[in-house]
């Protein structure tokens, strides 16, 4: 008898900027793309209990590049900046991670996000996770957070 199942990753990014006071100026929600990069390194972590691929989340960036995200990305098209998670939330089968962008950090036409897993403050570093296409205009008279909503199945 042959068993089959599918382990499947769902994102949702929604972007809300805020001005300094706090009044939320404008909400966006977007699919995004899970690309290969993770899930290579996530069934390297499955089959190599040795493996320093943790799995987790630990950076969200924001770039400049439109370029449509594939399946093959590996990074931004154009990284600007990245935060460190700010928050996060477990509901049964769906976890809601925060990042937030400061007035003074990542200020500019903002056409791309993605999260990373195992990465640093550096630009570029670590696994990206996801990869969606934004269209946000930040300036330091801003503040943004972003949410990405994983749900696996």
């Amino acid at each position: 008898m042959k068993i089959k199942s599918k382990f499947k990753f769902k994102g949702v990014v929604t972007c809300k900027l805020y001005d300094l006071e706090g009044n939320l100026i404008e909400k966006k929600v977007y699919n995004n793309l899970v690309v290969n990069a993770f899930l290579f390194a996530h069934a390297n972590l499955v089959a190599d209990p040795a493996s320093s691929f943790t799995g987790t989340i630990n950076y969200g960036a924001v770039g400049t590049n439109n370029a449509s995200p594939t399946i093959t990305d590996t990074q931004l098209g154009t990284e600007l900046a990245r935060v460190v998670v700010d928050d996060v939330s477990v509901i049964n089968n769906i976890a809601s991670i925060n990042f937030y962008f400061d007035p003074s950090t990542g200020n500019g036409n903002l056409k791309e996000f993605g999260a990373f897993v195992d990465g640093s403050a550096s630009l570029n570093s670590g696994v990206l996770f996801d990869r969606v296409n934004i269209d946000i205009a930040k300036t330091s008279l801003n503040s943004l957070i972003i949410q990405l909503d994983v749900t696996v199945s």
